[in-house]
């Protein structure tokens, strides 16, 4: 009985590693996947964020190379303020897409409210690099030269509290 458990263990594992999801596994179609994904968006635009964050972690679990869902689920977790969770997310998802600016920028705004200015100078910038030359993401290099002088501001509050 053990051999076979570990036989299916290791099948299922060489499954996953090679491209396979849950999704393809449970049989969940791209409509469904979708489907889901809709409701989830939904669900957060309406100020619904714990409903949400349970519809986009089914969808992270079901295909995890979809980074549109962690990028729904961080930013369930950056709206209830569980920022670390956040960044765990965010980070996750550069390694799916490392040209989407959208997730270091997050993942900055996150060190931010965890008072990690350097953290968050880098994610930013490299936020503003991904988002050169693509029109789509101008918003993106627009929000961070803010960013980016709230944190010198910060930095220089932190720094006049530090010699008095």
């Amino acid at each position: 009985m053990e051999t076979t458990a570990g036989n299916m263990e290791q099948e299922i594992e060489s499954f996953l590693t090679s491209g396979g999801t849950l999704a393809m596994l449970k049989e969940v179609s791209a409509d469904e996947l979708e489907q889901f994904y809709t409701l989830a968006y939904n669900l957060y635009q309406s100020g619904k964020q714990q409903d949400a964050m349970a519809v986009f972690q089914l969808l992270c679990m079901l295909d995890h190379y979809d980074s549109r869902f962690f990028l729904g689920l961080g930013a369930c977790r950056q709206a209830t303020e569980n920022w670390s969770a956040a960044l765990e997310t965010y980070s996750f998802a550069t390694f799916l897409d490392v040209n989407d600016p959208r997730f270091p920028f997050h993942a900055a705004e996150c060190l931010m409210q965890l008072s990690d200015f350097d953290g968050a100078q880098c994610g930013f910038e490299s936020a503003r690099l991904l988002a050169t030359d693509k029109p789509e993401y101008e918003d993106i290099i627009l929000q961070v030269e803010t960013m980016l002088e709230v944190i010198n501001i910060k930095r220089e509050q932190q720094n006049e509290r530090n010699h008095h």
